[in-house]
């Protein structure tokens, strides 16, 4: 038998016209792909400048949203400094400077309340400014030059010293005492105000315009820690500075101690006390006692008073704004002297030399 080996079998060549089309095709699909991949080369770094051209674009739209916000808020910021700037403003309440206010009190025309000194400030060139103060009894204080700043008006150069200047001349504490007790024994017993502490000069304003309507004879405030008869104090208080007259107390435990002596009741106001104010009887001679804000009348001064008083609350809140006690209290003192006739005064001056009805000596004697 014959040996058959395996192979493939032969194929006929495929003709050459068919060849070539086949590589033609190949040769342009290469080129093709070439050509695109050029393309892309080409346009790649137009494309890439494009997006980052496109990337700066929103950049600057948001570096500018971004500005402008600033400026909004700037611009909201010094809205509402130039709104809250009226207490920073140039006034007549304040002098600023070492020589406008040692000029001030060789002059003595302006009515300085108290002098506001920085703390670490050189005292050597303040001899002669220590000197008048003294002469003409005007508080000096000590402060940080932060808070010197923040009462200075905007822009002014104080120099580590503020005056605080008075819109009217203070009474001298002692005359003012002496007139109250001369009025004990008459048809009108003295009704003076006295006022531990009050800070707010608005507060301070409306118990002034409040005690004025209401007939008082004269007003007390402390010579530290309360506000003083500034500009908007006078403001508040609508013209009734010029007719109530006001001194500064040195010490008020001790004017406590000085009214009681010259025959003056002498009454404070509580929210502990066990009396209310409606059972006292303000037809005596007597001054009424207001602590400041939040703290009330001071333990010392408290515990000389003659007797405490209270205003019942029925509501949530503990205490009342102090003018708001002030105007409640003293209108009741002008209730009871209204409906009082005027022999009662008479009576006790004729059954007691000191003007006290015998009610009046009675609860002297009680309290």
């Amino acid at each position: 038998m014959k040996n058959f080996r395996r192979h493939k079998p032969k194929t006929s060549a495929p003709p050459a016209g068919d060849e070539r089309d086949r590589r033609d095709a190949r040769d342009d699909r290469t080129r093709g792909n070439e050509a695109r991949r050029d393309d892309t080369r080409h346009n790649e770094p137009r494309d890439n400048e494009a997006r980052r051209g496109g990337d700066a674009s929103r950049g600057g739209r948001e570096v500018r949203a971004g500005a402008l916000k600033q400026t909004e808020a700037r611009q909201a910021g010094a809205r509402r400094t130039f709104e809250n700037r009226d207490e920073r403003l140039p006034d007549e309440s304040h002098l600023y400077g070492v020589l406008p206010v040692l000029e001030a009190l060789r002059a003595g025309n302006r009515r300085i309340e108290r002098i506001t000194i920085a703390e670490g400030i050189h005292e050597s060139r303040l001899h002669e400014l220590f000197e008048l103060a003294r002469e003409f009894r005007v508080t000096i204080r000590r402060a940080p030059r932060a808070e010197l700043q923040r009462i200075a008006a905007a822009g002014a150069n104080h120099q580590g010293i503020v005056a605080h200047v008075a819109a009217v001349a203070y009474r001298d504490a002692g005359e003012l005492t002496n007139a109250l007790a001369a009025r004990i024994g008459t048809g009108e017993p003295p009704l003076a105000v006295v006022l531990d502490g009050v800070e707010d000069p608005r507060n301070l304003g409306a118990i002034i315009r409040t005690a004025e309507c209401a007939g008082v004879h004269g007003l007390f405030v402390p010579e530290r820690r309360a506000a003083g008869l500034t500009e908007t104090v006078a403001k508040a208080a609508a013209g009734a500075l010029e007719y109530l007259p006001v001194a500064r107390a040195t010490n008020i435990a001790r004017l406590v101690e000085e009214f009681k002596e010259r025959g003056i009741w002498t009454v404070g106001t509580d929210a502990e006390a066990n009396i209310a104010y409606t059972d006292w009887d303000w037809t005596q001679p007597c001054a009424l006692l207001f602590g400041g804000e939040g703290a009330g009348l001071r333990r010392l001064v408290r515990e000389r008073c003659d007797a405490l008083v209270k205003i019942p609350l029925r509501g949530r809140i503990p205490s009342l704004n102090v003018s708001v006690a002030a105007a409640v209290v003293l209108y009741e003192a002008v209730r009871q002297r209204t409906l009082a006739r005027p022999a009662t005064y008479e009576e006790g001056r004729e059954g007691d030399e000191s003007g006290f009805s015998e009610t009046g000596s009675e609860r002297r004697g009680q309290g």
